[in-house]
């Protein structure tokens, strides 16, 4: 080839491979970049996965990722969520199609630029999943069982077994859109049950133990929050009362005052 025909297209493959993924995958997946045009650090997720806090994730390059999103690349059937709060919060946007720079063009994505701190990865939904696109029993690695895995995160998490509805719904998840165990207990930890009924049980049992009540609404709202927030156990939660000055200044049981001398049982009589 001619020197001087090369030399210009030697000059762009530098920004070529800037442009491109990381690996050569074509998916279903998304991949998050720093910079606008798919251009800077990288991260990479498939259906079913989901990032609760960006704060805690880097680019591949070791920058940070926490609000520092700026275009997203979706292929093959995928779609993902993104939230600008940690722990899937705030004001969210659900995209089907490539933002090659959230930093220009529509208001609406422009409010995501440098914003996004959670995000969840999905198969896509409704009449633009590419045909054929679908996963079904075949797609799940070997020894998936998804009863099982349904039945194991009911218990775990709600202490009940799953209704026959509750099966359906939850085996559909695993089946249809690629959810794993993590992302399963993660739906149950947001429903209304474990936040409602479940919680008011579980904190009236602990408070009962300790401190011989049902919990209060503050109470509720601030263990609620420590489960939620913070991954508190019953033992955390035990340990917290135990500190509590109500704890400390609760009514004690009185010791039984000692019999007086003449009610005193009669001992065997002296023999002569």
């Amino acid at each position: 080839m001619n020197l001087r025909r090369a030399l210009p297209l030697l000059a762009v493959l530098p920004a070529l491979a800037l442009a491109q993924p990381r690996d050569l995958h074509r998916g279903p997946r998304v991949v998050l970049f720093e910079h606008p045009n798919f251009q800077g650090g990288a991260i990479v997720l498939y259906p079913g996965q989901s990032v609760e806090n960006l704060a805690r994730w880097d680019f591949d390059d070791g920058r940070r990722a926490n609000d520092r999103i700026t275009s997203i690349l979706v292929e093959g059937g995928a779609e993902v969520t993104v939230f600008v709060d940690a722990h899937f919060r705030g004001e969210a946007l659900r995209l089907t199609q490539d933002a090659r720079d959230l930093s220009r063009g529509d208001p609406g994505l422009v409010r995501f630029n440098d914003q996004i701190s959670s995000l969840r990865v999905d198969f896509r939904r409704g009449p633009g999943r590419p045909p054929g696109d679908r996963p079904g029993d075949g797609d799940r690695p070997p020894g998936v069982d998804p009863e099982k895995i349904v039945r194991r995160s009911f218990q775990d998490v709600l202490e009940r077994a799953p209704t026959d509805a509750d099966m359906r719904r939850y085996r559909s998840l695993i089946i249809e859109r690629g959810y794993d165990e993590k992302r399963i207990r993660e739906e149950l930890r947001r429903s209304d049950e474990y936040r409602g009924p479940y919680m008011t049980a579980r904190l009236n049992r602990v408070y009962r133990e300790v401190l011989g009540r049902d919990v209060d609404p503050r109470g509720f709202e601030h263990y609620r929050n420590k489960i939620i927030e913070h991954g508190w156990n019953d033992d955390d939660i035990r340990r917290d009362l135990r500190a509590s000055a109500e704890y400390r200044n609760r009514p004690r049981a009185q010791p039984e005052p000692p019999r007086p001398a003449a009610e005193a049982a009669p001992g065997p009589e002296k023999q002569d």
